[in-house]
Formats: structure tokens, sequence, C-alpha cells
């Protein structure tokens, strides 16, 4: 028998971005189980269906989650904005004709985007694939949507996701370095800034810790980007990396808060 969980999300936008419309499709390949996601201005419905759906409804309820992280981590990398899920409810359904039960989980709980539309959606599908088929790539964009999200701790998740990359791939911090386009020295210089005396990775004994200065964690953001563009490129020879100005206005189109010039 056919059973469905369908969650709703609200798709928040601090900079008052709205969502471009989406038609994703989905199979999992270790289940069987396909996904209907339909997203558009500040929401998405995300619909899991196939046999025994609702055997666990709180592993459905983290799973819908974790989908709706790679939608909104696929935004941050088109270049749509920085968008936080809230959900607003969940329907299951038996069946799909006759005697047909649900059970539900309720109340769980602008601007147009400036590119072209056909190509802000073609860009979200192009990163949906690749963040759904490649699981360092996934993390890293993870982390990147952390930073953006917790901008006070920002290097915490910059540092982990370049972790990521490092380990799945299986290079050298000096490589990782180049990937980010500077040199192993300032990769030093940016692990020194995490590890010593700042309370990013570890506590002080005077209690300080370094505050969240827009063109530090957005500068952090932006190489990790740049490291993950470059993952990416080794992954799928096809990918035409991101250049220094659509990375940079992706970010700066992320950003909580919009940095004085």
């Amino acid at each position: 028998m056919t059973e469905f969980a369908i969650t709703v999300f609200r798709l928040t936008n601090q900079r008052g971005y709205f969502v471009p419309c989406l038609n994703i499709g989905y199979l999992e390949r270790d289940t069987g189980l396909e996904w209907r996601i339909t997203c558009g201005g500040t929401r998405a419905y995300f619909v899991r269906f196939g046999s025994k759906v609702s055997d666990n409804t709180a592993a459905e309820s983290a799973d819908s989650h974790f989908m709706a992280n790679r939608v909104t981590g696929s935004l941050l990398m088109a270049g749509a904005g920085l968008f936080q899920p809230e959900a607003m409810g969940r329907l299951f359904f038996r069946g799909v004709e006759g005697a047909v039960t649900w059970t539900s989980q309720l109340d769980v709980a602008g601007r147009s985007c400036d590119k072209e539309p056909c190509v802000l959606v073609e860009r979200v599908y192009d990163w949906y694939k690749a963040i759904c088929d490649h699981k360092l790539l996934r993390r890293a964009v993870d982390d990147a949507h952390l930073a953006l999200s917790h901008s006070h701790e920002a290097l915490i998740f910059v540092y982990r996701g370049l972790e990521w990359l490092k380990l799945g791939q299986g290079i050298e911090w000096a490589q990782l370095a180049n990937d980010m386009g500077g040199t192993e020295d300032d990769l030093r210089e940016l692990k020194k800034t995490a590890n010593y005396e700042t309370g990013v990775r570890h506590a002080t004994p005077s209690g300080s810790k370094m505050r969240a200065l827009a063109d530090n964690y957005g500068t952090w953001v932006c190489g990790l980007i740049d490291a993950i563009n470059a993952a990416r490129s080794r992954l799928d020879p096809a990918f035409k990396r991101m250049g220094p100005d659509e990375v940079g206005n992706a970010v700066l189109k992320a950003m909580p808060v919009v940095p004085y010039p």
C-alpha cells in the first residue's frame, strides 16, 4: 500500500527575498521511496511516498528537515539568498482509495530575486543534484549555511566545512589553500585565528571572545564556497566553477546584515 508523508515548510529570509518556483523529484536509491518537492514564495511542500512511510513518524520528521536543508543549501549556492526552514505541519496518508486513514502533526512550528528567474531556478536544480549526489559537498554546504546563520560562530563552521573537503578528497592543506585562492600561510593564519586565544573553537582563560565582524565572516564563507566549487569541479569535470564575483554576490545576498560599503 502506498503511503504519503506531506510536510509544509515556511522558508524565511531576513533580507525579504522570495524562493523561486521550484519542482523537484528525487528517488532514494537505498529505500525506493520517492520525493516530490514544490517551492515558491515563502512556502515549500515536501511529499514523500512509497510503502510504510508512516512506520516511524519521528524518523520521517527528521528526514523532511534533512531534505529541506538540501534545498536551502542549494538556494545559498545558487545565489538566491539565505533561507531558514520552519516546519508548519505534517500529514500522513495511508492509501489513496477505499479505507484511507491519516494522522497529522500540525503547527509544528518581499522582494523578488534580482537574478533572471529561469536562470536562478536552473542553478538551484543544478546545485540540488550535486548536493544529493556527493556527501562531502552536502556536508560542506551545510556548514556554509550554518556559518551565515550563526555569524557570531561562523569560523567554527567554516573550519569544519574545510575539514570535510580536505578529508573527503584526501588532499593536503596546501591544496585546499590553493582552492580558496590563497596560500598555505593564509590558511595557517585562519587556523591560528580559529584555535588560539580568540574563543572560536576553544575557551580562553580571560573569557574574551572574537566579535562577529561582517568583513571577517563574509570573507571566510567566500573561501569555503570557493573550496566547495573546486571540490565539485574535481567530482564533475563538466562543472563550471563560480567566479569571484558570483561567489561574493551569493554570500553578500545571504548575509543577514548588509555590511557598510
